[in-house]
Order: structure tokens, then C-alpha cells, then sequence
């Protein structure tokens, strides 16, 4: 419907624009939350559209007319933390062009602070706390029945008063095959592209929730600690649904960890091979959940790198960020996957109470010991919803209150061994020290096949030197 009846339209939003530079990984993030709950609510008969501003680079005039064009009943937001003051003001806009419009805000922030988000923005109605689709859902169902929102489970919102009620917890939902695959029709899957091949990309989600304890992590706040997994059919099914409909063969497989149970990602591999799916795709991994026969079946599937988080490179920094794995498991997953032919991506994280100049350099040399194909360095970011988070806050640690800067880019936490801009300096010393290495350069020369590769590289090349300088 291009003029839906108020409560008949839901738009849903990503405003995103903070100073933060976000790899393609990330970036794709919101759009595959969103579409999967643009997914629900057409099953329950809403007219849906979609915008991930920051991509799209669609500007607050350009939001303005969007919304005023479509006349939604419900413009919900996904945000996060570095985001939330520009994502919440949506809320405002919104509320100027269209009168009659609800407002909703998801995410982990929203989840973990929802008092704070309501502080924030005085014309945000609601907030889903933890996983939003079903509690998005019954929201959007309830206003258009003009039914109690105090009977939804996991919303949040403003009651005539305007004063804040909490309703009761949502449980997480048992069957993720239940989900329906996302609207991937009402995004511009023409904006996420990998590196170097400049090929289209999506985001596949295999599982949710983490069962471990590492205090840096706030998707618990989300998705909760107990693992729930889709059945290796249903993700390759979307796989292959994606790839037959949209003519997308690049992916990213998402979770706390795909490799969590080896066994489940055995699957997913054979189901891909078994179907002789022509796909490529990047996954995830702790460095103590891998086997030469888990990588050798994934590569066979189509896998060409995968993702360690590696952390640091000193073991008590580790133990005391409870990360739970070794030096050493690091040393024989980046030699395991090696092996069988895969690239290797090390994420690396500086800056966590307690470390010291001399730390962070022996996290450096670790990812150049490692040899990886390409390596992350971020800051280390006391997330809302993190253990870090509270022990930050309970410390006095952090630098400032301004979220704009709670990014991995940035540093805020300060203790008494080390500032917020030595972790800073060693960050950029640490993208300078690793990519300088010759070897590095050759395996990227060996990647340029074909005259496009120069133009992604130079793309690609220039983006880093506006991220290190």
C-alpha cells in the first residue's frame, strides 16, 4: 500500500549516524535484524518498508519524507549504544511529520537501559526488551487492535501518563526455525559487499545465545547465555533460498559462535555440500572449539576464512576478561585452519582494566607471531549489558558518559595503569606494525585476478589509511 491507514503501516529504521566506522560485517547487522522482524509482521498481514539510513545515506530531510510519504501507524528503531542519541531522535522526527505515529526502539542498548533510552528521547513510546520479534509483533498487533499494551511480554512503554511501565519478561524463543527467513526484498542488498570481490553479501544467523562467561560481551542482554541453534536444514535452506531468489552466492554466518558444537557445523557443511550449493562464505570461531575435521569440512562446503577471537596476548589478561581459552589453543587454530587452505581473521581487543603498555605490545607481536591474513584491533568498550559495564562503572573507570564514544574504535576506560589515549596510541601502532609486514602485501597481490580487484583494492586500501591515520 503506498498510503496504508495509520495503524496498518510499520516502518523500520536504522538511523545509525555516529561517528563510528563499521567494517561490512557489522554494518550488515542491522539490516538482518530488521528485515527478520519486517518478516513477522507481514505474516500478520502489516505492510512493511524498510531503511537502513546510514547506508542508504538517507539524511533527516530525506527521513522526513519518507515517513511522511508512507504514513506509518509504527516506526520501529534498531540502535545501539554509539548511536542511540541520532537513532532516538528518529523518534522526534517521526513524531513531527506524523502525529498519529507510535514509536519503538530495539536492541541491545534499549534492552539493557531502557529507562535511560526513555530519559533520552521524550517521544519514544516503546521499547522490546531483549530478542524484539515477537514482542514487536504483538506490540504492532495490540495498537492496531486497539488492545492493552500491558499484555505484551517484553515491551516496555509509556501509559496515557506518560509515565514508564515494564511489562513482564519475554521468554526467549526455543524454535528459531519457527522465524520466517528475513525481508531481504525490502533492503538494497546492493549496498553490503565483500572485500575485494565486491560481490553481494548476506548475513545468515545460526544460532543465538552465548554460554560463556567473557565480561566484554553484552549480546547476553539480548539473546540470553543458554545456546539455542537452527536445525542445519533450515540454514542452509535459507542459503539456498537466498541464493535462488536474490542471486546473492556470498555469506556471512553469524552466532556467538558457529563452531560452538563442532558436530552442528559438520552439518551445515555436509547439508551445503550435499546440495552442491555454488556458494563462498566467513564464519566465526573460539580458538578451542575447531578440529582439522570441522575445518577441512567447511572449507570443503565452501568456507574460505574464518574469524578467531583471539582477544589478547597475554594469558592473565585473558583469565581476568574470564575468555576462557589459551595462548596456545590460538597458536593451533590459526595453524589447523592454515592447513586445510582457509584465511584467518584475528580479532584482537586492547585497552581491559588491568593491562599496561607492555600488554597490549605483547597482544601486538602475537598477532604478527600468528602470522593471520588480516587482523582487527579494537578498543576495549564497557558495552551496557556487559559485566565490564558494571565493574567500569562500580571502578569509576570510564572517561566519559557521552555514548557516542562507547564504540571499539574508541577508548573511555582509564585505570590506574593505563590511560584511555595510550590505548589509543597502541591501537593505531598496532594496525601500523601488523600491516606492514611483506608477506601480508604478497597474499594480497596473489587475491588481484581480474582488473575489478585493483579498483576494490585501492577502495579497501584508502578506507585503511582513513582508519589508521
Amino acid at each position: 500500500m503506498l498510503n496504508p491507514p495509520p495503524l496498518d503501516g510499520v516502518n523500520v529504521v536504522r538511523e545509525g549516524r555516529c561517528m563510528q566506522r563499521t567494517s561490512a560485517w557489522t554494518t550488515v547487522w542491522a539490516p538482518v535484524s530488521l528485515a527478520t522482524s519486517a518478516s513477522v509482521l507481514r505474516d500478520q498481514g502489516f505492510d512493511v518498508r524498510l531503511a537502513d539510513c546510514s547506508v542508504e545515506d538517507i539524511d533527516w530531510p530525506g527521513l522526513s519524507t519518507l515517513i511522511a510519504s508512507y504514513r506509518p501507524g509504527l516506526v520501529i528503531i534498531n540502535t545501539a549504544t554509539p548511536s542511540i542519541n541520532g537513532d532516538l531522535e528518529v523518534a522526534r522526527v517521526a513524531r513531527e511529520v506524523w502525529p498519529e505515529v507510535k514509536t519503538l526502539a530495539m536492541g541491545i542498548h534499549p534492552s539493557a537501559l531502557g529507562d535511560d533510552c526513555f530519559d533520552l528521547q521524550q517521544e519514544l513510546d516503546m521499547v522490546a526488551r531483549g530478542e524484539p520479534e515477537y514482542t514487536i509483533r504483538d506490540a504492532a498487533v495490540a495498537i492496531r487492535e486497539g488492545t492493552r499494551l500491558e499484555t505484551v511480554a517484553g515491551l516496555s512503554f509509556r501509559d496515557k501518563d506518560r509515565k514508564v511501565v515494564h511489562n513482564r519478561r519475554r521468554g526467549f524463543i526455543d524454535n528459531l526455525d519457527s522465524l520466517p527467513f528475513p525481508a531481504w526484498d525490502l533492503v538494497d542488498t546492493g549496498l553490503y559487499r565483500m572485500p575485494f570481490s565486491g560481490e553481494r553479501f548476506v548475513l545468515i544467523a545460526t544460532a543465538r545465545g552465548c554460554p560463556y562467561a567473557c565480561t566484554f560481551c553484552a549480546n547476553k542482554a539480548y539473546y540470553g547465555s543458554r545456546l539455542r541453534r537452527r536445525s542445519p536444514q533450515r540454514v542452509v535452506d535459507e542459503v539456498e533460498w537466498v541464493s535462488r531468489k536474490h542471486g546473492i552466492k556470498e555469506f556471512l554466518f553469524w552466532s556467538e559462535s558457529f563452531t560452538n558444537d563442532q558436530e552442528y557445523a559438520i552439518e551445515v557443511a555436509e547439508e551445503i555440500t550435499r546440495r552442491n550449493l555454488n556458494v563462498s562464505w566467513v564464519c566465526n570461531s573460539r580458538v578451542d572449539t575447531v578440529s582439522p575435521l570441522l575445518l577441512k569440512a567447511i572449507k570443503e562446503a565452501g568456507c574460505w576464512m574464518i574469524g578467531y577471537g583471539i582477544e589478547s596476548g597475554n594469558q592473565q589478561v585473558l583469565d581476568s576478561v574470564r575468555k576462557g581459552t589459551m595462548l596456545t589453543d590460538a597458536i593451533m587454530a590459526v595453524r589447523m585452519a592454515h592447513d586445510v587452505g582457509l584465511e584467518v581473521t584475528g580479532h584482537c581487543i586492547l585497552g581491559f582494566p588491568g593491562e599496561t603498555v607492555q600488554t597490549m605490545q605483547e597482544t601486538i607481536e602475537f598477532a604478527k607471531f600468528l602470522r593471520l591474513d588480516y587482523a582487527q584491533f579494537y578498543c576495549a568498550v564497557a558495552f551496557p549489558g556487559s559485566v565490564l559495564y558494571r565493574q567500569a562503572r562500580e571502578n569509576g573507570w570510564l572517561d566519559t558518559t557521552d555514548w557516542r564514544y562507547y564504540e571499539q574504535n574508541f577508548s573511555v576506560i582509564s585505570d590506574d595503569g593505563l590511560d584511555s589515549k595510550q590505548v589509543m596510541e597502541a591501537r593505531d601502532a598496532a594496525y601500523r606494525e601488523f600491516y606492514k609486514q611483506p608477506y601480508l602485501f604478497l597474499n594480497v597481490l596473489r587475491k588481484v585476478k581480474r582488473p575489478g580487484d585493483v579498483v576494490n583494492f585501492a577502495r579497501m586500501f584508502k578506507d585503511f589509511l582513513a582508519w589508521v591515520s
